[in-house]
């Protein structure tokens, strides 16, 4: 058997001011329901709009992102607060073309091409990003991803002509 498991957790850096919105949301809600109760029973129109945000909205503000390396398959799994687990995507790693390091002179013959970017990273700075090609179908796709040491060097067992760090 040649399956191997590896997973990673990749904490995506907070908005600066990701506070200061929570505070906004929840003082607006308890002023709307006692405005509601006190006031006018229409000022609970906004707080139902508010306790909504609080519910779909808020939560999409703390993100991480797990990496599952398994039998030559990356699931990358987006969680929200901590809480909700949403599948963001899943690579046949059989038609990856390229796994390295953002630098790399291997990803120079790939910067004319038209790809989808998507972005699994942190957004913290001096953090080495890596940089995946896949083609699926019509689609070429440009896959950010800031990997731990286990995947790296699961990635270069598994696939070491189409691995390269940046030197």
């Amino acid at each position: 058997m040649d399956d191997l498991y590896v997973e990673c957790l990749v904490e995506r850096k907070a908005v600066s001011f990701q506070p200061l919105i929570r505070g906004f949301v929840y003082g607006m809600t308890v002023v709307s329901i006692f405005a509601g109760l006190i006031v006018n029973p229409l000022l609970f129109l906004p707080a139902v709009a508010l306790v909504l945000c609080i519910f779909l909205v808020l939560p999409s503000l703390n993100i991480e992102y797990e990496y599952l390396y398994v039998s030559k398959t990356l699931t990358v799994d987006k969680i929200l607060s901590k809480e909700k687990r949403k599948k963001a995507a899943e690579y046949d790693l059989e038609k990856m073309e390229i796994f390295a390091e953002e630098g790399a002179s291997q990803l120079d013959q790939y910067s004319n091409l038209k790809v989808s970017e998507k972005d699994f990273t942190s957004h913290f700075e001096n953090r080495p990003v890596w940089v995946m090609i896949v083609r699926n179908q019509n689609d070429v796709e440009r896959v950010l991803l800031e990997p731990d040491e286990k995947l790296i060097h699961a990635m270069k067992s598994h696939f070491p002509h189409k691995t390269f760090s940046k030197i």
